[in-house]
């Protein structure tokens, strides 16, 4: 099966229907949930990007999250 929110497979997950291959912390695998993270071994990696449309109008929250994002990974 392909799912495209990781919330909506964890669902199944927790219905039994199987297994999520995903990123931590996506979902609350932590405290009272029973779900857990397992990570794979060996480790797969994969590089995330941060997208929009160039001339996007912004909301002023989402203007403030993306001058934080992009202050967060500007290399110093």
């Amino acid at each position: 099966m392909k799912y495209d929110l990781i919330y909506n497979a964890s669902q199944f997950v927790k219905k039994g229907f199987g297994y999520v291959i995903g990123l931590d912390k996506l979902i609350n695998t932590s405290g009272d949930s029973v779900l857990r993270f397992r990570p794979l071994c060996p480790a797969w990696e994969s590089e995330l990007f941060v997208v929009w449309k160039k001339y996007q109008v912004f909301s002023r929250a989402a203007s403030i999250y993306l001058k934080h994002i992009q202050s967060e990974l500007t290399p110093d």
